[in-house]
Formats: C-alpha cells, structure tokens, sequence
C-alpha cells in the first residue's frame, strides 16, 4: 500500500468501524458447512445456507442455539456451550472454503485508507478465525484493531467491544462510525454513542431500514460518496 493522504474531518470522521459477516465478507456458505456438520454429528439434519445467513451474528453460541432450535432438538445453554469448541473445531477447518468479499469491499477499504483514515474490525466471530479469515482475504493491514467475539468479556450489542476498538485507534466516539448490517451493530454503537451505517442483504432477518440505523446506503459501494460527517449523522438522527 502506499502512504494514505491527510484527513479531511469536513468529509469524513477520524474512523470508522467495520463489521465483518454479511457487512465485509460473505462466510454464511462456510458457517451452514460446520453448523450443518455438527448437527449432523449429533443425529439432526441440517439447513440450507439462506436458512442459516439470519441466524448468524451474536457470537458461535447463539448460531448453535438457533441451529438446533431450528432442527426441532432446542438445546439448554450447558449443552450449547459445551458444543462451541467442536463446532469451532469443524468450522476452523473449512472457514476459508467459500468465504469471499463481497463486491466492491476491498476498493472502499482501499479508498478510507488513502483518505487517511483509521480502520477498525469489530465482530462476533472469535479473534483468531476472524484472523485466519482476514488473512486468506489479503484485508487485515488496513485494520489499525481487530476486536473479536473474545476479545472483550461481552460481545455486540455491549458497547465495549466498540469503544475498546475505538481506544486502540485512539479514536473517540464522536469522531467516528460504525458500518454493519444488524441490530446487534446498531444496538452496540448506540450504547457506545457512535453513529451508525448499515448495509442492505447482511445476515439479519428484518430489513436493514428498520433496525433504527442512522444512514442505510444501497450497497456497501455507495459509502464513499454517501458518507457524511458524524455531526452531520446526528443531526439526521
């Protein structure tokens, strides 16, 4: 890469914050692979990936919890939990199979990076198959922090995995946002008084309008031209 440009603060905040699945990448093909794996393992049948795509987004926990509530066989916490390491296990190696960018992500990261912005990835997904994922995907050196579902004790819609994202920054809430694709994002940068973007088509089950968003742009290629000032987000709000 080469050197970014000076931030203009007059059209873009000090940072922003990107989700990962259905916002940057599509990985529900990969995670329908391990979930479906798993629950055939333990004698249910599994789903098709659209059945999957709004099940994904609160951390591997709650994807198994819905899987098997979803199969008919609903499952306590113990036993959810104590099925995390082997979906993890399975999911680790096949989480690179089909997962992808989706259209135009790797040109906007490229864009806010020469824009000399601060980058951040803040996810569900455990740190180190975020890691992996990045990695494969040739994006994790325009992220200046990566906070992943472990990282902190809570995960999204908790403000700290946001705000620990923006302290490694060094970024403020007021000078920055958060771009996702569910109300787990939204519910998290709220809390953590960020405005906040959506992407249309991610992994939730409602539509990306009515998640109480501040801004929902048209594809996730729109938000360079789209993307105003967080004073200006507010005063929209």
């Amino acid at each position: 890469m080469s050197q970014p440009e000076q931030i203009n603060p007059e059209i873009y905040p000090a940072a922003i914050i990107w989700d990962l699945d259905g916002t940057l990448v599509e990985s529900a093909p990969d995670l329908a692979s391990a979930l479906n794996a798993l629950l055939n393992e333990q004698g249910q049948h599994g789903h098709a990936v659209e059945q999957v795509r709004p099940m994904i987004g609160a951390g591997v926990a709650k994807l198994i919890e819905r899987g098997f509530r979803a199969a008919g066989v609903p499952v306590d916490s113990a036993t959810r939990d104590a099925l995390v390491p082997r979906f993890m296990e399975i999911y680790t190696a096949c989480a690179t199979h089909s997962t992808h960018l989706v259209p135009q992500a790797r040109e906007v990261l490229e864009h806010f990076y020469h824009a000399g912005m601060r980058q951040g990835l803040c996810t569900n997904k455990p740190y180190s198959v975020t890691l992996q994922i990045l990695n494969a995907l040739d994006i994790a050196g325009y992220f200046g922090s990566i906070i992943g579902g472990d990282s902190t004790p809570v995960k999204k819609p908790h403000p700290l995995p946001l705000l620990t994202c923006l302290e490694e920054l060094e970024t403020h809430p007021e000078n920055a946002v958060m771009i996702g694709d569910s109300a787990a994002d939204v519910g998290a940068a709220r809390a953590a008084n960020v405005p906040v973007i959506l992407v249309p088509d991610g992994y939730t089950g409602a539509p990306a309008v009515s998640l109480g968003a501040d801004y929902v742009v048209g594809k996730l290629a729109d938000i360079p031209d789209s993307i105003p000032p967080p004073a200006t987000l507010r005063q929209s709000a």
